[in-house]
């Protein structure tokens, strides 16, 4: 340091000098494992005009560096530094990390400790020694074991134990392989961390690990680290025991953590997958009744924070609000298929993939069953009238949207549902909501065009129907056609008591007296409930 602040006689000196000291100071730092501060004084070194010895020794200090995984470029670095002699441990160990490890370097990795500093040859004694249990090279695994106690570092580390640990699992040795794993989970670094998921593979293989203890532990594990892959290999077993446990929400934040962590886009779509069968099974199980109606909204509503606009989560998350439905709880389900209904909606906009038009179409009509039967007859039309008064509309949703306004009252609008292509049963609906609501020239035309459109299923009750609405009309044309045609729809005798009853000329309206109307009506209505009393078949009535 105190060469570098030296003056120099001439700028060529100047350069020469200074880029051997900092060739110098990045040698030292790297040999002390102190990897920021060698890279930083080797950024310093301009290589342009280094003599061939200075640019070697500037090529052996990067390529060390990038060994010991300090950049970016370790995993080029290693096919750099294929037949460097020197640096074949340091090579061993890198390919051990990449999982790529070859065991025929292994004896020659083990001879070339002796030319590392100390400390870098404790950085990656761990490495080289998993790499020989991996390869099963005893010999190898013995050699690598002792020289452990030669570095205060390592002689009592949780890499040690967890190392030892690992050799007496693969010697079959289970009771000290537990013993040593509980030892090094201990500490605070990676392999304690490694620690604690070996215990948890190990006693789900044994069978000695209770599935919750197994959960708990890797639950309580997750905050330890992270960062790597071995965060991540926590993750996925996480992901994998509380799935099966049935604990939802560790599965989906350990299953989040692997997408977001994931080497490749294979993996994350795995992991994706594999969230989203767990999603299915919540919902398949909240609808089965296996867990409180509780439990399964404050699920229902973690799953749709993260994961609503996943494909395939709204299909799925629909069996909340139809068992709140099926429960009679209408306001609350009325609520959740709009919720649902809105996070599909707004999925496009977000840039997620659109959901398909259907499930959108079938959320905005459960909505408005929902609705109509928990009295809310004027919100469901307000829901569907944009939607089902479309000569494209879906039947189900116009048949709902008829039923809405016939609850609703608003039969001026139902009178406007004309031109629509309904179809026999939501024209059936249409004209009865009209009949009841006392709307007799429209429902007469109503039933008039059934009758036409379907004369093979035009029912007793719906001639019953046009025969009143036609007399209160005062179209007695269309009385008597109506009344003619009575016997060929039933064997009822009511059809006399209406043609002998109606076929007279109707009064004037504005002849008649209230009361009058009302024995009418009265009339009227005892011969329906006559013709309903006894049956005609109609699934509307």
């Amino acid at each position: 340091m105190v060469q570098l602040s030296a003056p120099v006689t001439s700028e060529g000196q100047a350069d020469a000098v200074r880029a051997a000291l900092y060739l110098d100071l990045a040698e030292l730092h790297l040999a002390q494992m102190m990897l920021p501060e060698a890279s930083g004084y080797l950024a310093a070194v301009d290589t342009e005009g280094l003599d061939a010895r200075s640019l070697a020794r500037h090529h052996s200090i990067a390529t060390t560096l990038h060994l010991l995984g300090a950049t970016a470029e370790s995993f080029p670095a290693i096919a750099a530094s294929e037949g460097w002699t020197q640096g074949v441990a340091l090579r061993t160990a890198a390919l051990a990390r990449s999982g790529d490890m070859d065991a025929d370097l292994l004896p020659l990795a083990v001879a070339g400790l002796s030319s590392l500093s100390d400390p870098i040859a404790a950085a990656i004694l761990p490495d080289l020694l998993e790499a020989a249990l991996a390869a099963d090279d005893w010999d190898a695994a013995k050699a690598l074991a002792s020289d452990f106690s030669r570095h205060p570092m390592l002689r009592d580390s949780a890499a040690y134990r967890f190392l030892l640990a690992r050799a007496s699992e693969q010697s079959g040795d289970v009771l000290t392989a537990f013993d040593g794993y509980a030892e090094a989970a201990q500490g605070g670094d990676v392999y304690a961390y490694r620690a604690r998921l070996a215990i948890v593979e190990l006693g789900r293989r044994t069978e000695t690990l209770p599935l919750e203890d197994a959960v708990a532990l890797l639950k309580t594990a997750r905050w330890s680290w992270s960062g790597d892959r071995y965060a991540t290999q926590g993750a996925a077993l996480l992901a994998r025991y509380a799935a099966e446990l049935g604990d939802t929400q560790a599965a989906l934040w350990a299953l989040q953590r692997v997408m977001t962590t994931a080497d490749s886009p294979e993996e994350a779509e795995q992991a994706r997958q594999h969230a989203l069968s767990v999603i299915s099974d919540f919902y398949r199980a909240g609808a089965a009744g296996d867990m409180p109606l509780d439990a399964f909204i404050e699920g229902h509503a973690a799953i749709m924070s993260h994961w609503g606009l996943e494909e395939g989560v709204i299909e799925s998350a629909i069996a909340l609000p139809e068992s709140l439905f099926g429960a009679g709880m209408t306001a609350i389900a009325a609520r959740e298929f709009r919720g649902l209904r809105a996070i599909a909606e707004s999925a496009g906009s977000m840039g997620q993939s659109v959901l398909d038009p259907d499930v959108i179409d079938r959320l905005r009509r459960d909505e408005a069953q929902a609705l109509l039967a928990g009295g809310q007859a004027d919100a469901a039309v307000d829901l569907l009238i944009s939607f089902g008064d479309r000569p494209d509309a879906d039947p189900q949703m116009q048949r709902l949207l008829i039923q809405a306004l016939s609850k609703a009252g608003r039969s001026d609008q139902m009178t406007q549902l004309r031109g629509l292509a309904l179809d026999i049963d939501t024209r059936r609906d249409r004209a009865v909501g009209l009949y009841e609501s006392g709307r007799w020239d429209a429902a007469k035309q109503a039933l008039d065009d059934l009758r036409a459109t379907y004369p093979a299923q035009f029912t007793f009750a719906d001639a019953t129907r046009l025969t009143l609405a036609a007399y209160q009309a005062g179209d007695m044309d269309t009385v008597r056609r109506t009344a003619a045609a009575f016997p060929t729809l039933t064997d009822l005798p009511a059809w006399e008591e209406l043609a002998t009853g109606l076929l007279g000329p109707a009064p004037a309206a504005e002849g008649l007296s209230t009361e009058m109307l009302r024995l009418s009506m009265a009339n009227a209505d005892r011969v329906l409930e006559t013709v309903k009393s006894v049956g005609t078949g109609e699934a509307s009535e």
